[in-house]
């Protein structure tokens, strides 16, 4: 009986052990199985340089005439701006278009830093690179291009300000400061543009209407400038409107009104830089001399500005057509 016992038992034992083997294999085949996938997919994770296109930077730069310090110092501000986030595949376009214009490789960190600068505060660099591109497509001087981009971020930086604590998405949120940052361009005070949002929140406007309004306030001003009102002047003339309007329809024709009225004084006065007249519908008509859209101001060697882009740029916008708000009916800043 106690060899029957003896004898069960070192089967069971056996067949236990035989059990813990297999587990065991299991286990450490588990084991060489996550580590191999770990293995395989750690460089997907690695930082974003590794994937950066050294090869095609390089053959970039071997093409310019820069120094070598030159040379690694526009890389490393390339490889900055792609870690930062910005697209490579636009990146690399500047840098080449850079050198085939044979622009100052300090000028090509510059157009980059301001890029970096913008990613840095949360406001999106899409802008800044859209009017690089351009300036760079239309042969555009350096300087005016880095002038251009440091009022744009600037504009930027303001709007952003502005839009603080509006429940906004990210995406309208940046065709909003770009629309706003446009408005501060053509002349419109950030004070106005204030006034403008307080006005669109008590009266429950949508985005979209928000957009329109200040597109219409950019147009305005930049044709009161274009007809030689002051800036402190047309910022009164905003401000009177914004504060005796009751809706933004009325305040828009109030300003025209007022343009039409200074522009009457201005004349009558001899004080008026341009030629103009109030037609029977109270619209302001400028001499053929004066330009008939809100369109550049400085211009490159390249292709001219189509009309009706906005903006004291040697390029325009880069905006981009607006989407539709699919919060229209609703106030947005609720």
């Amino acid at each position: 009986m106690k060899d029957i016992k003896d004898t069960m038992k070192k089967e069971i034992k056996g067949k236990q052990n035989k059990g813990y083997g297999i587990l065991s294999k299991l286990n450490v085949q588990l084991l060489i199985s996550l580590f191999l996938f770990l293995f395989l997919i750690f460089p997907a994770f690695s930082a974003p340089a590794d994937d950066i296109d050294l090869e095609q930077l390089e053959q970039y730069l071997e093409k310019s005439s820069y120094s070598d310090f030159q040379k690694r110092m526009v890389a490393n501000s390339t490889r900055e701006a792609i870690e930062k986030g910005i697209s490579e595949e636009d990146t690399l376009s500047i840098i080449k278009a850079s050198i085939d214009n044979k622009v100052d490789p300090y000028n090509v960190k510059k157009f980059l830093d301001t890029a970096i600068s913008a990613k840095d505060i949360g406001i999106s660099e899409k802008p800044l690179i859209n009017k690089v591109k351009e300036g760079l497509v239309k042969n555009v001087e350096a300087k005016a291009i880095i002038e251009v981009l440091n009022r744009k971020l600037e504009n930027m930086e303001t709007a952003q300000i502005l839009l603080a604590g509006k429940q906004l998405s990210d995406e309208k949120r940046e065709e909003i400061i770009d629309v706003l940052a446009d408005s501060l361009a053509n002349g419109v005070s950030s004070n106005a543009l204030e006034r403008v949002l307080e006005i669109s929140s008590e009266q429950g406007k949508s985005w979209k209407e928000v957009e329109e309004v200040t597109k219409e306030l950019a147009g305005l001003s930049l044709r009161a400038t274009e007809l030689g009102i002051g800036s402190d002047k047309l910022e009164t003339i905003f401000h009177q409107a914004l504060d005796n309007g009751n809706s933004m329809e009325n305040i828009c024709m109030n300003i025209q009104d007022l343009i039409t009225a200074q522009i009457a004084v201005q004349v009558s006065s001899g004080t008026s830089s341009h030629d103009t007249y109030a037609d029977g519908t109270g619209n302001i008509t400028a001499s053929p001399d004066i330009p008939a859209s809100y369109g550049s101001i400085i211009s490159g060697s390249g292709p001219a500005a189509p009309a009706g882009e906005s903006g004291s740029s040697p390029f325009s916008s880069g905006s981009g057509d607006t989407s539709a708000d699919n919060e229209s009916g609703s106030s947005p800043f609720k």
